[in-house]
């Protein structure tokens, strides 16, 4: 299973997203350190509207986030954009 499956399948698990979108921006990110060319799901874009993140503030949500995805960066996964927000 690729990478962006088990984080989509992880995250829709643990906060119940009313949207989840997941792309792949490692290409505009080849060469840099650590990084090889051709190498992918590295660099992630990470959009989920949840009501998870109501009482929660940009950094709690953004921690809460980068917690669930913790195992992933210690198999490879070396950064994320993130735009999170709670469905009104």
């Amino acid at each position: 299973m690729s990478r962006i499956l088990k984080i989509k399948e992880l995250l829709t698990q643990e906060l119940t997203p009313d949207l989840i979108e997941i792309i792949d921006n490692s290409k505009q990110h080849e060469k840099h350190a650590g990084i090889e060319v051709g190498q992918k799901e590295t660099h992630l874009y990470i959009k989920i509207i949840s009501k998870k993140f109501k009482t929660l503030n940009k950094v709690e949500s953004h921690k809460l986030v980068y917690g669930l995805l913790n195992a992933e960066f210690n198999k490879g996964l070396h950064a994320l954009e993130l735009e999170l927000s709670d469905s009104n």
